[in-house]
């Protein structure tokens, strides 16, 4: 399963981050939600524990920037200079279809998300796990780097593999094809199966980020747990389902969300 993120600024996805014990990435249904966090705010979430927004107005960044996404970014941007929000960086999302895009056009959609949104980084989808493709991503990777126009200066990178991948991609000639790299986007079901490769126990768990959907409410703690369990570091969880499990936020938010930021504050 690819990850989608459905146009529209209503489906701009939020990852809270908790260095000590795992992430839960939430998708926020609107714009003042969002720069706010107010959810969050009240729940002892410290500013060490910064969110990360993906956003994607078009399967990409599109040929023209999109007036509700810059009026997103900027009201981010104007939160973040007084310290009002915790949402530290947000990333442009850009399929590569497997490294079979071409790198002018991957480089193309990586210029107009800094171009438009001045971007914090990229979240890389559709993303091979050979081998041979580690200097395909380094290339993206370090272009990337070379290129941000982030006010903070940040070049962060994701690569979502959706499974696990091989440690060529973490030995790879500098830059690494990723600084994150998402290791399960599946159902709840397939969760209960998963298992880090032996190798991975030898990085940083913000290495990894795991996607699981269509999880009850009954399932939410268990499924967080297992996550911190298997090292990721970065963890979504939500009861959305196929065809497309990241069109609304997890259902009744309220209760759910709750759920989610009280596993978070008692690890």
């Amino acid at each position: 399963m690819i990850l989608l993120f459905p146009s529209g600024v209503n489906s701009v996805s939020v990852l809270r981050v908790k260095s000590v014990c795992f992430t839960v990435r939430i998708s926020l249904l609107s714009e003042d939600a969002i720069v706010r966090q107010t959810g969050a705010a009240g729940h002892g979430f410290t500013s060490d524990r910064p969110d990360i927004v993906v956003i994607n107005p078009a399967s990409g960044p599109g040929s023209a920037a999109n007036s509700d996404y810059q009026n997103l970014v900027n009201a981010i941007r104007v939160k973040q200079a007084t310290g009002d929000t915790y949402i530290s960086t947000i990333l442009g999302y850009v399929a590569t279809t497997y490294s079979a895009k071409s790198l002018a056009t991957a480089k193309a959609e990586i210029d107009n998300y800094n171009t438009f949104y001045k971007v914090d980084g990229i979240f890389f989808d559709e993303a091979s796990t050979d081998c041979a493709t580690t200097g395909y991503y380094s290339n993206l990777v370090q272009y990337v780097q070379d290129n941000t126009k982030s006010p903070s200066a940040q070049d962060s990178t994701f690569l979502n593999w959706g499974t696990n991948g091989p440690e060529c991609f973490l030995n790879a000639s500098s830059p690494s094809p990723a600084d994150t790299f998402v290791t399960f986007e599946s159902s709840y079901t397939a969760y209960q199966s998963y298992a880090p490769l032996s190798y991975m126990t030898k990085y940083a768990r913000d290495r990894w980020y795991h996607i699981v959907y269509n999880v009850a409410q009954s399932n939410l703690i268990s499924t967080l747990t297992k996550s911190k369990s298997t090292r990721a570091g970065y963890v979504y969880v939500t009861n959305d389902v196929l065809p497309n499990p990241y069109d609304t936020a997890p259902s009744p938010y309220t209760t759910y969300w709750q759920a989610e930021v009280n596993k978070v504050a008692s690890c």
